[in-house]
């Protein structure tokens, strides 16, 4: 690999970490997609490459990499980023190759998301376990809408137990006030009270660490099994399973968009486009009204 493409990349780095991106988005870009595309590119310079070249990594992505649209859209957001950043800042003399290439649509998908009695089945099954640490785990992702990363980075004093909020650090280092419900209270403060620790943390492992965001998704991947849940469980489903179920009990999408700390309300609309089984329901029971 070229090096001194590799040094323009740590630089690259550097300016990522300054505009406060996750640490997430960060190892996605410059320790995946970025190399990814260098290593196809060899020994070319930067300041050579053409919307050909760019175009042929795309093919490359698609049909040897078997990579879809969604995985097509970020590497070409990606390397517009990075060539409209360096050109920008005068690291690199050249026209960015992929104004010349259209960008990647995106069809959009329903997103999976648990049923009500599914989220019910899933609770009683860790209560029936005495899993006091996972009950208040679930309970404080399903009321909240929050992310992994935003609730892993909590601890014991975050929570305003009165109020029922608490504070996060979201994407592009953002913070917001989340909020949960009565039933995650009183199942945090039973968890809460079964520690014999004085550690920070708010969920701790059986080795007294932090609880680690992989063992929280194998954690809930594993129960949503063992539940009898036939859809793959992991932490994000309970923030898409929120949304629905607010929407399905007709909440405005404003709501919606505050609890989940979307920018853009056009983000959340992506929950009102996957519940048109609800809709066709209404409309066929007022055209048998009708009759």
């Amino acid at each position: 690999m070229n090096q001194d493409n590799m040094r323009l990349l740590r630089r690259y780095e550097l300016i990522c970490k300054n505009k406060g991106l996750t640490n997430e988005s960060i190892k996605a870009i410059c320790k995946s997609d970025l190399p990814l595309f260098f290593r196809f590119i060899g020994e070319k310079e930067l300041e050579e490459i053409n919307h050909i070249h760019v175009e042929d990594f795309f093919d490359y992505c698609i049909h040897e990499r078997e990579n879809g649209d969604q995985a097509i859209a970020r590497k070409y957001t990606t390397l517009n980023s990075f060539f409209r950043t360096m050109i920008k800042k005068e690291y690199l003399s050249m026209k960015n190759p992929l104004d010349k290439l259209d960008k990647v649509k995106v069809r959009k998908k329903v997103r999976q998301h648990l049923t009500k009695e599914e989220i019910e089945k899933l609770m009683n099954y860790i209560e029936e376990q005495k899993d006091y640490r996972g009950a208040a785990l679930v309970a404080l992702f399903y009321s909240s809408g929050c992310r992994l990363t935003e609730l892993w980075q909590q601890n014991r004093d975050s929570l305003d137990f009165e109020k029922r909020q608490f504070k996060v650090l979201g994407k592009g280092a953002k913070e917001r006030i989340c909020i949960f419900s009565e039933d995650a209270k009183e199942k945090v403060l039973r968890y809460l009270k079964t520690r014999k620790d004085d550690l920070r943390s708010l969920f701790i492992s059986r080795q007294n660490n932090r609880w680690a965001k992989k063992s929280i998704q194998d954690y809930v991947r594993k129960e949503g099994k063992r539940a009898g849940i036939e859809k793959r469980c992991h932490p994000h489903i309970f923030r898409h399973s929120i949304a629905m179920h607010l929407l399905q009990d007709d909440y405005p999408l404003e709501y919606i968009q505050l609890l989940l700390g979307h920018e853009s309300i056009s983000t959340t609309q992506v929950y009102a486009h996957g519940n048109i089984q609800d809709i066709q329901s209404k409309i066929d029971s007022f055209y048998k009204g009708g009759n």
